[in-house]
């Protein structure tokens, strides 16, 4: 259990080395429709983004028609990885768990259900990915293959050796070999997609699936997606030896970087257009539009558990809020990019107290990682508990403090305000008494909102709106 405002470790700045690919890598990339190159493969920009479950399952509804076309909107999306089971009556279906249960109020095996019982499934998208998505249902191979093949370029991921056939076969029958690219974790399906002239690559998930790289060579195949958990020395032997390397499960831009310096080129993940860094930048909160913005990202938010309390959920005009109760929860703020000065507000309202004065609704800024918040993220916390106490800390560490007046009946809102120099860090309570240190440790790009409570212990139901960055 992470424990915000807990002692820390100290924090590492890490120096972006990633850049835009240049125009020679992006006009080398062949479009949808076009052919591939000898042997199946196809041209890629130096580095490249693939939109997991076909646009990234923190953007839209996993594997979905809404997904698909959101992905294929997505400029920061060269690839839609996608997923195949086979159904009960032999037809493919778009699909990641072995079990409907995740994503519907449906029960049972996917693999049990025909094809017509599979479409009629509900997605019940709006109860577990929250926000304005609305319920939808699955998709079938063919129907992917018919609606999309041509629009983007596709990597199928079929989830056994039955799957890669299936795919393998309405594949190459719909000559789509130049469309359609395939990614397995068994090197024998990954050589009979080669050999149909399809585009593969081998998918390493764990270490004991991690498979020489001159034996994957041998076998003809020259791109791999590695689990990018996994230690940076064997990722980047894969690179060493001059495999094409992407990594999958890469959801911040600083584990992004850590693996370009080590030779991957691809990076998989569940937000696209966050991971690409240049194209959602905003100066205020997007919380109006009522859904997940780009980089909107819950510590234990995962692509396979995401549910309101790991995020926050949207209430009313322009609010976001964290429910009352026991989850930890500090949310990356993506839309915003911090600098060495800069001024920020927000508002936060106090929607329902709990038993400890101690409380708190919290800011966190500056932070030089944007990876998944925990106790030793660095930066500087601003804190207003509910006895008043706004208090500044960095690294975790009490800087200063002020009293304000508490937070006594719920609905109570407070206006918060930072302003930080490239050597001062100052901030107040609108209508209070503020305070002002000389620090100069952290000056990272990255924010998140969250509240401070005991771990295990229900923790006050908080909201935020008017987020702005000058």
């Amino acid at each position: 259990m992470r424990r915000p405002l807990a002692a820390a470790a100290t924090a590492v700045v890490l120096v972006p080395t990633w850049s835009h690919p240049t125009r020679a890598e992006v006009a080398a990339e062949v479009r949808p429709g076009a052919a591939a190159q000898a042997g199946g493969g196809f041209r890629l920009p130096q580095r490249f983004f693939i939109a997991h479950r076909a646009s990234g399952s923190f953007l839209a509804p996993e594997n979905t028609a809404t997904a698909f076309e959101a992905g294929i909107r997505d400029p920061d999306a060269d690839l839609l990885e996608f997923d195949v089971q086979v159904l009960k009556d032999g037809v493919g279906g778009v699909w990641h768990d072995p079990t409907v249960d995740r994503i519907t109020p449906s029960h049972g095996r996917v693999g049990s259900r025909t094809s017509g019982r599979f479409k009629k499934l509900r997605i019940d998208a709006h109860a577990w990915f929250g926000g304005t998505a609305k319920d939808t249902h699955p998709l079938l191979l063919d129907e992917v293959l018919a609606k999309y093949a041509k629009r983007k370029q596709l990597l199928a991921h079929p989830k056994d050796s039955r799957a890669a056939r299936l795919v393998i076969d309405h594949v190459v029958a719909r000559h789509l070999t130049g469309n359609v690219q395939m990614q397995t974790d068994r090197l024998a399906d990954a050589v009979a997609a080669r050999k149909a002239g399809i585009t593969a690559q081998l998918l390493v998930g764990n270490e004991s699936q991690a498979v020489p790289p001159e034996q994957i060579e041998r076998a003809g195949i020259h791109r791999v997606s590695v689990n990018s958990g996994l230690p940076d020395a064997l990722i980047a032997g894969y690179a060493r030896a001059g495999l094409v390397v992407a990594c999958f499960n890469v959801e911040s831009q600083t584990r992004r970087d850590r693996l370009y310096r080590i030779g991957v080129r691809g990076i998989d993940t569940d937000d696209p257009v966050y991971l690409h860094g240049s194209r959602y930048r905003r100066t205020s909160d997007p919380f109006a539009a009522g859904t997940y913005a780009p980089g909107h990202m819950g510590q234990d938010q995962t692509a396979a558990a995401m549910a309101l309390y790991q995020r926050g959920r949207f209430t009313g005009p322009d609010w976001w809020t964290i429910p009352y109760g026991r989850a930890d929860l500090f949310t990356r703020q993506g839309w915003a990019t911090l600098g060495r000065s800069f001024m920020l507000s927000a508002t936060v309202r106090f929607d329902r107290l709990s038993g400890r004065r101690a409380d708190a609704a919290a800011i966190q800024f500056s932070s030089p990682t944007d990876d998944p918040y925990e106790a030793r993220t660095g930066g500087y916390d601003l804190v207003l508990r509910q006895d008043g106490r706004l208090d500044l800390y960095k690294e975790h560490r009490l800087m200063a403090s002020v009293r304000t007046p508490p937070i006594t009946r719920p609905g109570t809102t407070a206006g918060l305000r930072v302003t930080v120099t490239p050597w001062t860090i100052s901030a107040g309570r609108e209508g209070g008494p503020g305070l002002t240190v000389s620090d100069t440790s952290y000056r990272g790009r990255y924010l998140y909102l969250g509240r401070v409570k005991p771990a295990g212990q229900d923790g006050p139901q908080l909201s935020f709106r008017d987020v702005a960055v000058e």
